[in-house]
């Protein structure tokens, strides 16, 4: 009994043989029909003509040339018109192809945008969590939302900036808690870290009215930030930037200001800022002091000793962990 591979594999050896036999016929009848068109019809056309021989084969050649010419233009002709019938078909395909990448385009845009707002929307749910530590994810979380996105970074400063003044409310006379919440301080941290470049033009960082007493803020950005009548009382912010911040009738008793960025802070009005914190911090003209500090620190940045590596580890210490 034959084997069915061997079948198969006859049956497509005998295909594969009719192919160029099936060409073939098909290229000597093609040539058999330009002989005819060449040859035969010129000598069919002059037979009956009543010339010379000579005559007679120079018409022939000449309808042979003239036949020769109209098969060539044909020829081109259809070739022309084949290659102008690929590239339209060429132009259909990459038109297609450029609307399918479009649509796919336009499918991930919208796939990451929702993905992103899922993200911002879980991470929003995390911070309104009852647990510190749920509280926290969130907070990181937000931090890495805003650093990914120019457009999300203002709204969720804003955010945690919100959350900072609701949570951390306090009025003049209020007893300040001993430490900031470690939720709040987390906050403070991510703001004060903040890519700068991704602020909204002319927006502030609104922290007024807050207890932000012995808060750990040491090298914070708070460029222009609205301080005014907040706690600070022991507050570390050695070497922060509060460059143009609003800082009247906030409270510094304690306050660290080492090496402080103040050009064109406004101090008005503040209570517990002495003469020897404003010792080592940055200020200019433009740095409104309160009325009693006028006049006594125009020379403080260039007088003032340089810290001692002691004094220096022990403010970058955190307020729980103070001497």
């Amino acid at each position: 009994m034959p084997d069915s591979s061997t079948n198969s594999v006859s049956s497509t050896n005998s295909v594969s043989t009719r192919a160029p036999r099936k060409n073939l016929w098909i290229y000597g009848l093609g040539g058999a029909l330009l002989l005819i068109l060449l040859y035969a019809v010129p000598i069919a056309l002059t037979a009956r003509l009543q010339t010379s021989p000579l005559a007679r084969l120079t018409l022939e050649n000449q309808m042979r040339d003239t036949g020769a010419k109209l098969l060539w233009a044909a020829v081109t002709l259809a070739g022309a018109t084949l290659v102008w019938r690929y590239l339209q078909s060429l132009g259909k395909v990459i038109e297609q192809s450029s609307q399918t990448l479009a649509a796919a385009e336009r499918t991930a845009f919208f796939a990451a945008q929702s993905a992103e707002t899922e993200r911002y929307a879980r991470a929003m749910a995390l911070l309104g969590d009852d647990k510190i530590e749920v509280r926290l994810g969130g907070i990181y979380t937000l931090e890495r939302l805003a650093r990914e996105s120019s457009r999300d970074h203002g709204p969720i400063m804003e955010v945690l900036a919100a959350y900072t003044r609701e949570h951390a409310h306090w009025s003049e006379g209020e007893t300040a808690p001993a430490r900031v919440r470690a939720d709040l301080q987390a906050i403070l941290t991510v703001v004060g870290r903040r890519h700068a470049p991704f602020d909204p033009g002319e927006s502030h960082i609104d922290l007024h009215g807050t207890s932000l007493a012995r808060a750990y803020l040491p090298y914070a950005n708070l460029e222009g930030a609205f301080l005014y009548e907040s706690n600070l009382d022991g507050a570390i912010l050695q070497g922060a930037n509060l460059r143009g911040a609003t800082l009247w009738k906030a409270r510094f008793v304690g306050a660290t200001l080492q090496g402080a960025h103040l050009e064109g802070a406004d101090l008005t009005g503040v209570a517990g800022l002495t003469k020897e914190q404003l010792q080592g911090a940055h200020f200019n003209d433009a740095t409104k002091l309160p009325d009693y500090l006028r006049g006594e620190t125009s020379n403080a940045p260039e007088t003032a000793p340089p810290p001692t590596t002691e004094e220096i580890a022990q403010d970058l210490k955190l307020p729980s962990h103070r001497s």
